[in-house]
């Protein structure tokens, strides 16, 4: 059975909380909206590459610090028990991952309609990212119901 929230004191339930809808998509949205704005104005040469590279230290970044703050920051065994049950379902399905990324593609979709930029690489990997999060979130939404009491929205948070 999945931790409950109910116990946690505010700025824990909040951890635990951040990454629920519509949170969690709200901030994908916007590191969607903020990389490729920050690309094109930090780097003079636009190459697709670079900003594939820039792609890849952010998902890498989105692993690696909420490892480091939850080293640091005190928490307790039930948020630690959240934490941890989220791990394992990221870890067990790779769908449950995958489904995060729709966000990002719309995040760079609002960009281009935003700035005018229709650069093939933003495009691309809008749809990428929109086309494989939403096959994602379809395939594990149906193995989210073989799973005995899982609650989706308790488990589709950031670690």
């Amino acid at each position: 059975m999945l931790a409950s929230t109910d116990t946690l004191s505010k700025r824990e339930r909040f951890m635990a909380t951040l990454d629920e809808l519509p949170w969690g998509a709200l901030y994908r949205i916007a590191l969607g909206f903020v990389v490729p704005l920050l690309y094109y104005r930090v780097f003079s040469k636009h190459h697709p590459w670079g900003f594939l590279a820039l792609w890849c230290l952010v998902l890498i970044s989105l692993r690696v610090f909420p490892a480091i703050f939850r080293k640091l920051l005190p928490s307790s065994d039930e948020l630690e028990k959240i934490w941890a049950q989220r791990r394992k379902v990221a870890k067990l399905y790779d769908s449950y991952q995958w489904g995060k990324v729709v966000w990002f593609g719309v995040g760079m979709v609002c960009y281009m309609g935003v700035s005018g930029n229709s650069d093939s690489i933003v495009g691309a990997l809008a749809v990428f990212f929109i086309t494989s999060g939403a096959l994602g979130l379809s395939i594990f939404s149906r193995r989210a119901k073989t799973l005995p009491k899982f609650n989706c929205k308790t488990a589709n948070q950031n670690e």
